[in-house]
């Protein structure tokens, strides 16, 4: 599932194989989301519906009404994706400090396909670095 949204989840992206790069982008932003992911609540998110931007949705039953949280924290996926190249990312997304939600293939993808990154995703890596204050 692809988002290229201003919601809060981060580098849910599809590359290409054929945009692997040969020589991987080992620089300050990768250290930025290593760094990121280190310090993060494992947990499932509600990435692929298009209406959760990330900070929550509605639920309703009835009379009974609550708001739930788009990542849900201790929880797992019973699979895991596997990217064109081979890569596998493992069966939890992971709720950054800073309230965005990524998964486990985001230093990967910017290591190995820096230039397939959407740019709102490098704006949110500024922000998160901005969080972090944290030099890119």
């Amino acid at each position: 599932m692809h988002r290229d949204d201003k919601s809060k989840y981060l580098l849910y992206i599809e590359p290409k194989k054929e945009d692997k790069l040969v020589t991987p982008v080992d620089d300050n932003i990768t250290k930025l989301m290593e760094m990121a992911l280190s310090k993060s609540q494992e947990g499932t998110a509600n990435y692929s519906d298009l209406d959760d931007m990330g900070d929550g949705y509605d639920w309703g039953y009835g009379d009974i009404k609550k708001r739930i949280p788009s990542h849900r924290t201790g929880s797992a996926y019973k699979g895991v994706h596997r990217t064109p190249c081979g890569e596998s990312s493992s069966n939890v997304d992971f709720l950054l400090e800073n309230g965005m939600i990524t998964n486990s293939l985001a230093p990967f993808y910017l290591r190995w396909y820096r230039y397939s990154v959407p740019e709102n995703d490098m704006i949110k890596i500024r922000e998160l670095a901005k969080f972090y204050d944290y030099e890119l």
